[in-house]
């Protein structure tokens, strides 16, 4: 039996210590209340800025394609790693295969079963079915991936007098968020509803997570622009434990965390200097809200924010994570990437910013993250403005919605419009 030698080497330690690096410290706080918790974020994150590689799959669309797009404004992607495009300006639905073929088309333009007009956003519902949400009259159309038509469902009164509009749709496994306005209209007086509740696929409402009332008297014109100082029908998310992320401050860094009743939880807060608008971003709005006051007779109210929100939307990691898209995002960019976004952990600690390799232009593009797929809708921003105006019986309050770009006529008017395209990226697990 062979036994190994100890062999004894003799170390001289002079002066010599082991250094061990300790990882970096969160500078922040945590106060307690009755039941929740607020978590107070300094300015700078825990650690540095990293710029995340993307996996380019597949574009499509553009100069050298015979794929035609009216205008993609939302994509979801189901476990095969299909794509579902959403174009609203011709009312379908493209079905992209991974490898970037696209496959077929879904729904169209109608009032019928399975057929949708100004939508704007599309989500899987808890039962697999695709959502699309129809702004106006306000209800969620439903079809299967094959585009059989599904039970669709309206919110609220649909009745004469009543305006029904959805601002915003977010799904799980197990509940449809849906942000709501609705404004009733009699006597001269119009009473309006905001409010952001829960249901199940079938349209079921299961609970009121945040509301609010308010009444106007008199013919009245509604022109917001900034969306408002408290707008929760349309800043919040979902994540897919059933928390809901909710931000509708337009001037504070502030995040709610709630439950799916709506009872809150926690509040993340972020030291924040906040960003003013720019000259030619506030221009474009006086243009629009002037085109809108020459359309409409009576009291026009119009107000316009001269500050960007602090936060303008928060995307939810499968991780737990939450990417902050904020007004300094744009502002130091750098070429060739979508950023910077804040990320907070599950915890509500600030630990780092990142930004997303793609091709992007912030003044020309749009862009959707949704799971670990990246969307880029390139010229999505030049699209020609398009309006749509709601209101009621019998005068009362009116609201005129624009989408697309807003027209320069001190911009080159030889210049071509480029075709739309889409490029598909995957992030890293």
């Amino acid at each position: 039996m062979n036994r190994a030698k100890a062999i004894w080497i003799p170390i001289i330690l002079l002066g010599w210590a082991m250094t061990v690096v300790a990882a970096p410290a969160w500078n922040g706080s945590i106060e307690e209340n009755d039941g929740w918790s607020t978590v107070n974020n300094p300015r700078s994150p825990i650690g540095e800025r990293e710029v995340i590689e993307t996996d380019l799959l597949w574009r499509i669309g553009g100069e050298e394609e015979d794929v035609l797009f009216g205008l993609i404004e939302d994509a979801v992607v189901d476990e095969e790693g299909n794509a579902y495009l959403l174009d609203t300006v011709l009312s379908t639905i493209h079905v992209v295969s991974p490898t970037g073929e696209v496959e077929r088309t879904l729904s169209r333009e109608g009032d019928g079963p399975g057929e949708f007009r100004f939508a704007r956003e599309l989500r899987f519902l808890p039962d697999g079915a695709l959502g699309i949400m129809e702004m106006m009259p306000g209800r969620i159309v439903s079809v299967d991936r094959q585009g059989t038509p599904r039970p669709s469902f309206a919110l609220g009164d649909q009745g004469q007098g009543v305006m029904n509009h959805l601002s915003h749709i977010a799904a799980n496994g197990t509940n449809v968020l849906i942000g709501q306005i609705v404004t009733n209209f009699g006597n001269g007086v119009s009473t309006t509803v905001h409010s952001l509740a829960s249901y199940d696929a079938g349209g079921n409402q299961l609970a009121v997570i945040r509301e609010h009332r308010d009444e106007q008297r008199g013919d009245n014109i509604s022109l917001d622009f900034g969306g408002g100082e408290n707008d929760f029908t349309r800043r919040f998310s979902l994540c897919p434990d059933g928390r809901v992320v909710l931000f509708p401050e337009a001037g504070g860094y502030r995040m709610e965390i709630l439950d799916i009743q709506g009872v809150r939880r926690k509040v993340i807060r972020r030291d924040y200097e906040s960003v003013r608008r720019s000259k030619q971003d506030l221009d474009d709005q006086r243009k629009q809200a002037e085109a809108m006051r020459e359309r409409f007779q009576g009291d026009v109210e119009m107000r316009i924010e001269e500050w960007a929100r602090d936060i303008s939307d928060v995307i939810v990691r499968p991780d737990g994570a939450l990417w902050v898209v904020n007004s300094q995002g744009d502002r130091d960019r750098t070429d060739g990437t979508i950023g910077w976004f804040d990320v907070f952990d599950h915890d509500g600690r600030y630990t780092h910013r990142l930004a997303l390799r793609a091709d992007y232009d912030p003044d020309r593009d749009n862009y959707v993250v949704t799971g670990n797929s990246l969307f880029v809708f390139k010229e999505a921003q030049k699209a020609p403005p398009r309006t749509s105006t709601m209101g009621g019986a019998g005068g009362g309050m009116m609201v005129m919605m624009v989408s697309g770009g807003t027209p320069d006529e001190e911009e080159d008017e030889e210049e071509e419009a480029l075709p739309y395209e889409v490029i598909c990226y995957r992030l890293p697990d």
